[in-house]
């Protein structure tokens, strides 16, 4: 009966994306359609055909193996810290089985933003993003820009998707800059999703949610903004980046730079955070023993997450993890998810939870758009602002429409 309850939270879903529209007549149904015929056959082939479901299990192995790379890089840096390359750096302080984050995460971090780099700059990366695009392209009848951009941004940041379209960023329509941000929100870029399954999350689950968030996206924030002018790059799809280091040296050095700055500003990132969140449950728990931000949250996403087709019995902490990833972020939620519940998740559960939580929708990566895109584009930093808070929705419902999907599988 919880696989059809699906069902609902799939029309909730449409329902919810109806009601914002700001012209429900220019929907486009075979776009909409077509891209939800797109993320259930993603959907079926990586969860239910066992020789892609053996791939992408393989894929996350070769994550973990990443992980154990980067923790040799970080031995050298810290010495007896890292000795022990399965606590993240615990043993040394006396901790056992405890994940340090700033020792295990920040080195995987860093690798990974060098292996991007290396990848970007002798054109592996582009040339996997324009033939995806190209395919999403044939299918949803996506403009070539919006296209690019959406599938960029499962394999880079927020921003960086949109520096890969660039020379198109005057141009673009609004409901085409809408898809965009929505495809930056939804998607998770490689880097910071091995960093998830460095914290315990399961990587195939992860993988899929990022390819299946692609066409989510553009489906539901072209229902929010349907498009009602003429594309400049409409069933056309062209790569056009400039290499930006003076040869392979160069651009490890820069991914390694990078990488640096990422991993310092999501400690930093954290510990506000988590902080601020100690604080304010402090403050609730004087109002009443019981109440705080776990319990607010899973009580305003509960009948979202019931409609999902998530179990009774996980229905409540699934949905605090949905509204922690949604006003807070997703290293919180991801954080919480395994290391932090009360009692572990049925696997039904944990798949529809990754699913939804999978992704940068949240507050602050709605200024960290304005302010990122906009220095690329800077006269196009008003119409950022006005569609910030609907690609905020729009990342979130394309996120919780792709794990209800799963779960219906599950």
């Amino acid at each position: 009966m919880e696989r059809f309850t699906g069902i609902i939270g799939i029309v909730v879903i449409f329902a919810i994306a109806f009601l914002m529209s700001n012209n429900k007549k220019a929907i486009n149904l075979r776009l909409v359609f077509s891209g939800l015929a797109l993320q259930i056959l993603i959907a079926i082939l990586v969860l239910k055909v066992p020789f892609i479901t053996n791939f992408f299990a393989l894929l996350g192995r070769g994550m973990a193996k990443i992980e154990q790379f980067a923790t040799q890089g970080a031995a050298f840096v810290y010495g007896g810290i890292m000795v022990d390359t399965h606590d993240g750096g615990a043993a040394a302080f006396g901790m056992k089985h405890t994940f340090v984050f700033a020792f295990s995460v920040t080195a995987t971090i860093i690798l990974v933003c060098v292996l991007v780099a290396i990848l970007y700059h002798i054109g592996i990366m582009q040339r996997v993003v324009a033939v995806i695009a190209r395919a999403m392209n044939f299918v949803m009848r996506a403009s070539g820009a919006e296209a690019l951009s959406n599938i960029a941004s499962a394999f880079v940041g927020q921003v960086e998707a949109q520096v890969m379209i660039r020379p198109y960023l005057p141009t673009m329509t609004k409901s085409e800059l809408l898809s965009s941000m929505a495809g930056s929100m939804a998607c998770i870029a490689g880097g910071i999703l091995i960093v998830y399954v460095n914290m315990g999350a399961k990587a195939e689950y992860l993988l899929t949610a990022s390819l299946m968030a692609a066409p989510a996206a553009l489906v539901i924030s072209k229902i929010i903004y349907p498009e009602t002018e003429e594309p400049v790059t409409k069933g056309r799809v062209k790569l056009e980046v400039k290499k930006e280091h003076t040869n392979l040296i160069d651009a490890i050095s820069h991914g390694a730079s990078d990488g640096m700055k990422i991993a310092i500003n999501v400690i930093a990132m954290l510990i506000g955070f988590i902080a601020l969140i100690a604080f304010i449950n402090y403050g609730l728990g004087k109002i009443y023993p019981e109440l705080s931000l776990d319990y607010i949250f899973g009580k305003l996403f509960y009948p979202l997450a019931w409609s999902m087709g998530v179990p009774l019995d996980d229905v409540q902490q699934v949905a605090t993890l949905m509204g922690q990833k949604i006003t807070i972020n997703e290293f919180v939620a991801f954080d919480t998810m395994t290391h932090h519940l009360a009692k572990p998740l049925s696997e039904k559960g944990l798949i529809i939870a990754s699913f939804a939580i999978c992704g940068f929708a949240n507050f602050a990566s709605v200024g960290m758009q304005i302010g990122g895109i906009g220095a690329l584009v800077p006269e196009r930093r008003a119409d950022l602002a006005k569609l910030g808070i609907r690609a905020l929705i729009s990342g979130t419902l394309a996120s919780y429409l792709s794990a209800t999907i799963a779960g219906m599988l599950i």
